[in-house]
Protein backbone atom coordinates (compact mmCIF):
# COMPACT_ATOMS: atom_id res chain seq x y z
CA UNK A 1 0.00 0.00 0.00
CA UNK A 2 2.86 2.35 0.84
CA UNK A 3 4.35 1.89 -2.65
CA UNK A 4 0.96 2.53 -4.25
CA UNK A 5 0.72 5.86 -2.45
CA UNK A 6 4.19 6.81 -3.64
CA UNK A 7 3.38 5.90 -7.23
CA UNK A 8 0.06 7.74 -7.05
CA UNK A 9 1.81 10.86 -5.75
CA UNK A 10 4.27 10.74 -8.64
CA UNK A 11 1.40 10.41 -11.07
CA UNK A 12 -0.30 13.46 -9.60
CA UNK A 13 2.90 15.44 -9.96
CA UNK A 14 3.27 14.29 -13.55
CA UNK A 15 -0.29 15.19 -14.43
CA UNK A 16 0.08 18.67 -12.98
CA UNK A 17 3.48 19.38 -14.48
CA UNK A 18 4.06 22.23 -16.87
CA UNK A 19 6.75 22.89 -19.46
CA UNK A 20 10.04 24.34 -18.24
CA UNK A 21 10.05 28.12 -18.25
CA UNK A 22 12.86 30.43 -17.20
CA UNK A 23 10.50 33.42 -17.01
CA UNK A 24 8.44 32.14 -14.09
CA UNK A 25 8.86 32.74 -10.36
CA UNK A 26 6.87 31.89 -7.26
CA UNK A 27 6.49 34.91 -5.00
CA UNK A 28 8.43 34.88 -1.72
CA UNK A 29 8.95 37.82 0.64
CA UNK A 30 10.68 37.27 3.98
CA UNK A 31 12.30 40.72 4.09
CA UNK A 32 12.24 42.20 7.60
CA UNK A 33 14.58 45.17 7.08
CA UNK A 34 13.15 47.55 4.50
CA UNK A 35 15.91 50.06 5.22
CA UNK A 36 18.72 47.79 4.03
CA UNK A 37 21.10 48.95 1.33
CA UNK A 38 19.77 46.99 -1.64
CA UNK A 39 22.16 46.73 -4.57
CA UNK A 40 21.15 45.01 -7.79
CA UNK A 41 23.38 42.58 -9.61
CA UNK A 42 22.80 40.67 -12.82
CA UNK A 43 23.02 37.00 -11.99
CA UNK A 44 24.48 35.81 -15.25
CA UNK A 45 26.35 37.22 -18.23
CA UNK A 46 25.71 40.81 -19.24
CA UNK A 47 24.56 40.06 -22.79
CA UNK A 48 21.02 41.24 -23.56
CA UNK A 49 18.58 38.34 -23.87
CA UNK A 50 16.02 39.35 -26.51
CA UNK A 51 13.44 36.83 -27.71
CA UNK A 52 10.55 36.78 -30.13
CA UNK A 53 7.08 37.02 -28.61
CA UNK A 54 4.62 34.26 -29.44
CA UNK A 55 1.36 32.81 -28.19
CA UNK A 56 1.90 30.61 -25.14
CA UNK A 57 -0.68 28.04 -26.19
CA UNK A 58 1.21 24.88 -25.22
CA UNK A 59 -1.59 22.41 -25.93
CA UNK A 60 -0.10 19.23 -27.32
CA UNK A 61 -2.07 16.72 -29.34
CA UNK A 62 -1.13 13.30 -28.00
CA UNK A 63 -2.05 9.95 -29.43
CA UNK A 64 -4.76 8.22 -27.41
CA UNK A 65 -3.48 5.44 -25.21
CA UNK A 66 -5.22 2.25 -24.17
CA UNK A 67 -4.28 1.48 -20.58
CA UNK A 68 -3.71 -2.19 -19.81
CA UNK A 69 -5.96 -2.96 -16.85
CA UNK A 70 -4.50 -6.45 -16.56
CA UNK A 71 -1.36 -4.92 -15.10
CA UNK A 72 -3.24 -4.05 -11.92
CA UNK A 73 -3.73 -0.71 -10.20
CA UNK A 74 -0.01 -0.09 -9.74
CA UNK A 75 0.69 -0.92 -13.38
CA UNK A 76 -2.10 1.34 -14.58
CA UNK A 77 -0.82 4.23 -12.47
CA UNK A 78 2.63 3.78 -13.94
CA UNK A 79 1.13 3.85 -17.45
CA UNK A 80 -0.77 7.06 -16.65
CA UNK A 81 2.40 8.66 -15.29
CA UNK A 82 4.36 7.67 -18.40
CA UNK A 83 1.62 9.08 -20.64
CA UNK A 84 1.63 12.34 -18.68
CA UNK A 85 5.41 12.61 -19.06
CA UNK A 86 5.04 12.05 -22.82
CA UNK A 87 2.48 14.85 -23.09
CA UNK A 88 4.70 17.18 -21.08
CA UNK A 89 7.65 16.40 -23.35
CA UNK A 90 5.54 17.17 -26.42
CA UNK A 91 4.48 20.49 -24.92
CA UNK A 92 8.11 21.41 -24.25
CA UNK A 93 9.03 20.55 -27.83
CA UNK A 94 6.15 22.61 -29.19
CA UNK A 95 7.09 25.67 -27.14
CA UNK A 96 10.75 25.34 -28.13
CA UNK A 97 9.75 25.22 -31.81
CA UNK A 98 7.47 28.24 -31.38
CA UNK A 99 10.26 30.18 -29.66
CA UNK A 100 12.74 29.33 -32.41
CA UNK A 101 10.33 30.51 -35.10
CA UNK A 102 9.56 33.71 -33.17
CA UNK A 103 13.29 34.42 -32.78
CA UNK A 104 13.82 33.99 -36.50
CA UNK A 105 11.14 36.61 -37.23
CA UNK A 106 13.12 39.24 -35.28
CA UNK A 107 16.60 37.98 -36.13
CA UNK A 108 17.71 41.43 -37.32
CA UNK A 109 16.66 42.93 -33.99
CA UNK A 110 18.40 40.25 -31.97
CA UNK A 111 21.62 40.87 -33.91
CA UNK A 112 21.56 44.51 -32.75
CA UNK A 113 21.82 43.41 -29.12
CA UNK A 114 25.17 41.67 -29.60
CA UNK A 115 27.05 44.86 -28.71
CA UNK A 116 24.65 46.05 -26.00
CA UNK A 117 25.62 45.30 -22.40
CA UNK A 118 23.04 45.19 -19.64
CA UNK A 119 25.27 47.51 -17.61
CA UNK A 120 24.96 50.10 -20.38
CA UNK A 121 21.17 50.07 -20.07
CA UNK A 122 20.95 51.01 -16.41
CA UNK A 123 21.12 54.57 -15.20
CA UNK A 124 22.05 55.59 -11.66
CA UNK A 125 21.58 52.13 -10.18
CA UNK A 126 24.53 50.47 -8.43
CA UNK A 127 25.42 47.08 -9.76
CA UNK A 128 28.15 44.46 -9.67
CA UNK A 129 31.20 46.70 -9.35
CA UNK A 130 29.95 48.47 -6.23
CA UNK A 131 28.38 45.36 -4.75
CA UNK A 132 31.82 43.78 -4.49
CA UNK A 133 33.08 46.74 -2.47
CA UNK A 134 30.10 47.12 -0.12
CA UNK A 135 30.04 44.43 2.56
CA UNK A 136 26.87 45.81 4.16
CA UNK A 137 24.81 45.71 1.00
CA UNK A 138 22.02 43.23 0.38
CA UNK A 139 22.62 41.86 -3.10
CA UNK A 140 19.49 41.57 -5.24
CA UNK A 141 19.89 39.21 -8.18
CA UNK A 142 18.14 40.00 -11.43
CA UNK A 143 17.56 38.07 -14.66
CA UNK A 144 15.95 40.25 -17.37
CA UNK A 145 14.47 38.76 -20.54
CA UNK A 146 13.29 41.13 -23.28
CA UNK A 147 10.64 40.31 -25.88
CA UNK A 148 9.48 41.77 -29.19
CA UNK A 149 6.56 40.86 -31.42
CA UNK A 150 7.41 39.93 -35.00
CA UNK A 151 6.28 43.32 -36.33
CA UNK A 152 8.76 44.99 -33.94
CA UNK A 153 6.13 47.40 -32.68
CA UNK A 154 5.90 46.16 -29.09
CA UNK A 155 8.78 45.56 -26.69
CA UNK A 156 8.37 44.09 -23.22
CA UNK A 157 10.41 42.75 -20.35
CA UNK A 158 10.05 39.90 -17.89
CA UNK A 159 12.53 39.92 -15.04
CA UNK A 160 12.91 37.53 -12.15
CA UNK A 161 14.27 39.32 -9.07
CA UNK A 162 15.49 37.43 -6.01
CA UNK A 163 17.59 37.51 -2.84
CA UNK A 164 18.99 34.10 -1.91
CA UNK A 165 19.15 33.01 1.70
CA UNK A 166 22.65 33.47 3.09
CA UNK A 167 23.52 29.98 4.30
CA UNK A 168 27.07 30.78 5.37
CA UNK A 169 28.03 29.47 8.79
CA UNK A 170 24.67 27.73 9.09
CA UNK A 171 24.77 24.33 10.74
CA UNK A 172 21.36 23.19 9.62
CA UNK A 173 19.61 23.16 6.32
CA UNK A 174 17.57 26.25 5.53
CA UNK A 175 13.81 25.89 5.23
CA UNK A 176 13.69 28.51 2.46
CA UNK A 177 16.02 29.10 -0.48
CA UNK A 178 15.04 32.75 -0.92
CA UNK A 179 14.46 35.78 1.26
CA UNK A 180 12.73 37.41 -1.65
CA UNK A 181 11.68 36.29 -5.10
CA UNK A 182 9.23 37.74 -7.57
CA UNK A 183 8.61 38.47 -11.22
CA UNK A 184 8.21 41.90 -12.76
CA UNK A 185 6.64 42.28 -16.20
CA UNK A 186 6.87 45.57 -18.08
CA UNK A 187 4.96 46.28 -21.31
CA UNK A 188 6.37 49.08 -23.42
CA UNK A 189 4.41 51.62 -25.46
CA UNK A 190 3.16 50.70 -28.91
CA UNK A 191 5.77 52.03 -31.32
CA UNK A 192 4.52 54.27 -34.10
CA UNK A 193 5.48 53.83 -37.74
CA UNK A 194 8.56 56.04 -37.63
CA UNK A 195 9.83 54.36 -34.45
CA UNK A 196 9.25 50.94 -35.94
CA UNK A 197 11.22 52.00 -39.00
CA UNK A 198 14.19 52.87 -36.80
CA UNK A 199 14.30 49.30 -35.57
CA UNK A 200 13.89 47.95 -39.08
CA UNK A 201 16.76 50.20 -40.20
CA UNK A 202 19.02 48.76 -37.48
CA UNK A 203 19.15 51.78 -35.15
CA UNK A 204 20.93 50.22 -32.15
CA UNK A 205 20.87 53.48 -30.19
CA UNK A 206 17.09 53.71 -30.40
CA UNK A 207 16.75 50.06 -29.38
CA UNK A 208 19.03 50.65 -26.38
CA UNK A 209 16.83 53.54 -25.23
CA UNK A 210 13.72 51.38 -25.40
CA UNK A 211 15.34 48.51 -23.50
CA UNK A 212 16.79 50.93 -20.95
CA UNK A 213 13.34 52.34 -20.17
CA UNK A 214 11.99 48.84 -19.57
CA UNK A 215 14.79 47.61 -17.32
CA UNK A 216 15.02 50.79 -15.25
CA UNK A 217 11.27 50.71 -14.68
CA UNK A 218 11.59 47.12 -13.45
CA UNK A 219 14.44 48.02 -11.10
CA UNK A 220 12.47 50.92 -9.62
CA UNK A 221 9.45 48.69 -9.02
CA UNK A 222 11.64 46.12 -7.28
CA UNK A 223 13.31 48.80 -5.13
CA UNK A 224 9.94 50.25 -4.14
CA UNK A 225 8.69 46.82 -3.12
CA UNK A 226 11.83 45.89 -1.17
CA UNK A 227 11.87 49.18 0.71
CA UNK A 228 8.17 49.09 1.59
CA UNK A 229 7.26 51.80 -0.88
CA UNK A 230 4.06 50.12 -2.01
CA UNK A 231 0.96 49.79 0.15
CA UNK A 232 -0.22 46.37 1.24
CA UNK A 233 -2.58 45.10 -1.43
CA UNK A 234 -6.06 45.66 -0.04
CA UNK A 235 -7.93 46.82 -3.11
CA UNK A 236 -10.45 44.56 -4.74
CA UNK A 237 -9.10 42.68 -7.72
CA UNK A 238 -10.16 43.88 -11.12
CA UNK A 239 -9.84 42.52 -14.63
CA UNK A 240 -7.33 44.15 -16.96
CA UNK A 241 -6.89 43.57 -20.68
CA UNK A 242 -3.34 44.00 -21.94
CA UNK A 243 -2.23 43.80 -25.57
CA UNK A 244 1.30 42.39 -25.74
CA UNK A 245 1.57 42.77 -29.51
CA UNK A 246 0.60 39.15 -30.17
CA UNK A 247 -2.62 38.61 -28.28
CA UNK A 248 -4.83 40.26 -25.69
CA UNK A 249 -4.04 39.00 -22.19
CA UNK A 250 -6.55 38.93 -19.36
CA UNK A 251 -4.99 39.75 -15.99
CA UNK A 252 -6.62 39.79 -12.57
CA UNK A 253 -5.07 42.07 -9.97
CA UNK A 254 -5.25 45.36 -8.14
CA UNK A 255 -3.70 48.76 -8.90
CA UNK A 256 -0.90 49.66 -6.50
CA UNK A 257 0.61 52.68 -8.27
CA UNK A 258 0.39 55.01 -11.25
CA UNK A 259 3.81 56.45 -11.91
CA UNK A 260 6.33 57.31 -14.60
CA UNK A 261 3.80 56.79 -17.37
CA UNK A 262 2.84 53.32 -16.17
CA UNK A 263 -0.06 51.75 -14.36
CA UNK A 264 1.31 49.10 -12.01
CA UNK A 265 -0.80 46.23 -10.78
CA UNK A 266 -0.10 43.28 -8.54
CA UNK A 267 -1.75 40.16 -9.87
CA UNK A 268 -3.06 37.07 -8.11
CA UNK A 269 0.46 35.57 -8.06
CA UNK A 270 1.71 38.79 -6.40
CA UNK A 271 3.77 39.56 -9.52
CA UNK A 272 4.12 43.18 -10.59
CA UNK A 273 2.82 44.04 -14.05
CA UNK A 274 3.28 47.51 -15.52
CA UNK A 275 1.67 48.77 -18.70
CA UNK A 276 1.41 52.27 -20.19
CA UNK A 277 -1.20 54.65 -18.87
CA UNK A 278 -3.73 55.85 -21.45
CA UNK A 279 -2.38 58.92 -23.19
CA UNK A 280 -5.39 60.94 -22.03
CA UNK A 281 -4.67 60.10 -18.38
CA UNK A 282 -2.27 62.32 -16.39
CA UNK A 283 0.88 60.83 -14.90
CA UNK A 284 -0.42 60.29 -11.37
CA UNK A 285 1.95 59.48 -8.54
CA UNK A 286 1.12 57.97 -5.17
CA UNK A 287 1.58 60.10 -2.08
CA UNK A 288 4.61 57.93 -1.33
CA UNK A 289 7.88 58.76 -3.03
CA UNK A 290 8.64 56.62 -6.08
CA UNK A 291 11.60 56.86 -8.38
CA UNK A 292 11.23 56.94 -12.14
Amino acid sequence: MKYLLIIFSLVLVGCGSTPYRDDYAKHVNLITNNNANFIFDFSEELVVDLRGQYSKNDTATASPILYQGAAGIAGMLIQIGAHSSLINSQRNEKLAAEQKQANQSIASLISLTENISLNNLIQEHSFHQQSLENNDAVIVRMKPIFFSNKEMTKLSLKSIVWIPVDDKNKKRKQKYKYKYKNMIHIYGDELNESQQQKLLDGDATFLSLQLSNLINTAINIAKNDLTGGYPVKTNRNKTFFINDGVEKKVVRGSIIAKQCGYQIIQNLHSWFIAFPLPKTQPNIKNSMSHQC
